[in-house]
């Protein structure tokens, strides 16, 4: 159980707007990394592994030259790599198995001082950003990647990067049942918590596939079946919708679930626009509408 709620936290899409190309990471903090379509620098430190997170399961073409000099390991969406020797700069690709998305690693090795235990690549289809043209603010925007942050931290990081902040309380949800937040019927919808801060909420929402086959979770229009764009198909009325990850397994695979954050001016019950009987009457149930 530990090992997939830490398996979770580190594919968690946080800290991200559409603005944003790169985010540096501070002591035990993940690296994040918007990929841009330029080659993504990796340094390593001999002996110690690095998980390097994908928004999608994933295979990889290691160099001859480097081979024997690293060990790597993909699992999960995650590549793990520990360098065995010292090697130069030497690009690694890695393919996403359900989009074909390709990235490049410029990957090298020394005795460097410290390095993050985790990396996490973000693709913009992984996030979008809701709000109306002109309506955002840079203060408000900074509050929206706070919160998304704070709530992922929460819910799936290991104790000691679960903080507090001041700033940010815990609010009762109005329900904790099934939604029809995403119309299809693919997929359940289940709020599980919601926090406030600066006059925004953010809402953890349960994302499970219902269907038997796996489902690629963007919000954009791809060629690529299956997909649910979220674009279309999310109800409501949001700031921000966050994924923790884009790949959603067969119903009942272990990677079946994935988590869904919503930012609001309102109340999430408010914002997406069901009363409590709606809810209750919708319970479970698959809806087009």
């Amino acid at each position: 159980m530990k090992g997939r709620v830490r398996w979770m936290f580190g594919r968690c899409l946080l800290c991200v707007a559409l603005s944003m190309v790169t985010v540096a990471a501070i002591a035990d903090t993940p690296e994040r990394i918007l990929w841009d379509k330029r080659p993504i620098n990796v340094q390593l430190k001999i002996g110690h592994e690095r998980l390097i997170h994908f928004p999608d399961e994933m295979r990889y073409w290691l160099p001859d030259s480097i081979k024997h000099k690293v060990s790597v390991l993909a699992a999960n969406g995650v590549l793990y790599l520990r360098a065995l020797e010292p090697f130069p700069r030497t690009r690694i690709r890695v393919q996403g198995l359900s989009d074909q998305q390709v990235f490049l690693l410029d990957v090298m090795a020394g005795e460097v001082a410290t390095v993050g235990d985790e990396l996490i690549v973000i693709t913009q289809e992984s996030v979008r950003n809701l709000s109306k043209e002109g309506a955002s603010h840079k203060t408000a925007e900074d509050w929206r990647i706070r919160l998304t942050r704070y709530a992922a931290q929460q819910l799936y990081a290991p104790e000691r990067l679960a903080g507090g902040d001041s700033a940010i309380k815990r609010i009762p949800l109005e329900l904790s049942t099934p939604v029809p937040l995403i119309r299809g019927g693919l997929v359940e919808t289940v709020p599980i918590a919601s926090w406030q801060g600066n006059g925004l909420t953010v809402t953890a929402v349960k994302v499970r596939n219902l269907s038997m086959q796996s489902l690629q979770l963007r919000f954009d229009k791809f060629n690529a079946l299956p997909v649910l764009n979220l674009n279309d198909r999310l109800r409501g009325d949001w700031l921000t919708a966050t994924l923790q990850h884009s790949y959603l397994g067969l119903a009942g695979s272990d990677n079946d679930t994935t988590t869904l954050y919503l930012v609001s001016h309102q109340s999430f019950l408010e914002s997406s626009k069901l009363t409590p009987l709606n809810a209750k009457q919708h319970s479970g149930e698959q809806h087009d509408g």
